[in-house]
């Protein structure tokens, strides 16, 4: 990855970390040194457990999406950016279809990984307007623009507004429409198509029927990867 995308991607993450740890804390109903003793055992939590912990103090991703005061950049992690980059590098998609790009991280890695192959395209839905501008300020001081084709709006009216196949689609959405938003998006895939959608420990309950239908769908071979929060991996059979 070039330099700049490097230093950049750092500060987003420790952005982003500080942001999540002062809503946690803020909802937490306990001391300071309670929460930070529970923070350290979180960390040494197999990533499949960690949903569950979060539950059992009140806590869980989705009121990261939800709740009030300023909204989040909910980065993913380096871990899953760095998978993200690798699997554009392997898989070499000439259309991705990015559903919640937030502030841009997860763009970022995976522009980055088409400006090495040197072709592609992205197409990154987000309908919050500060994070649209914040996002292609990343993109701006990165030198990716060229790679990425931002739509600001909600994601349903995008994706009936899209044609034509996709080879990628990364899912990062409210996690109770990640089934509703899938079902509308099924159509833009193709045989061997994939799809990786994030948050399947840590929002478990919410993405619940997404993962269930997926099981139960012949046209789909679907499996969860052990990442920190959760990453549901799929190819497109037919």
């Amino acid at each position: 990855m070039s330099p700049s995308s490097t230093t950049l991607l750092r500060h987003l993450h420790e952005q982003s970390q500080t942001e999540v740890i002062a809503r946690a804390q803020a909802q937490f109903c306990g001391s300071t040194e309670e929460f930070l003793t529970l923070a350290d055992e979180y960390d040494t939590l197999a990533p499949r457990l960690r949903g569950r912990f979060l539950e059992t103090l009140g806590l869980s991703s989705h009121d990261f999406e939800s709740s009030q005061g300023a909204p989040l950049s909910l980065a993913v992690s380096a871990k899953t950016g760095k998978f993200l980059h690798n699997m554009v590098l392997s898989h070499r998609p000439a259309r991705i279809l990015e559903l919640g790009s937030s502030c841009g991280v997860s763009t970022l890695y995976l522009a980055e990984a088409l400006r090495t192959l040197g072709s592609g395209m992205i197409v990154a839905t987000e309908c919050d307007a500060a994070k649209c501008a914040l996002l292609q300020a990343n993109l701006k001081a990165a030198g990716l623009s060229a790679y990425v084709d931002l739509w600001e709006g909600d994601a349903f009216q995008t994706v009936a507004r899209l044609e034509g196949a996709f080879d990628m689609v990364f899912i990062d959405v409210w996690t109770d429409t990640y089934l509703d938003l899938f079902k509308h998006t099924e159509r833009l895939l193709r045989a061997g198509s994939i799809v990786l959608a994030n948050n399947m420990y840590t929002a478990e309950d919410a993405v619940r029927p997404y993962k269930r239908y997926l099981d139960d769908n012949p046209r789909f071979s679907t499996t969860t990867l052990d990442s920190e929060s959760g990453l549901e991996f799929t190819v497109a059979v037919s």
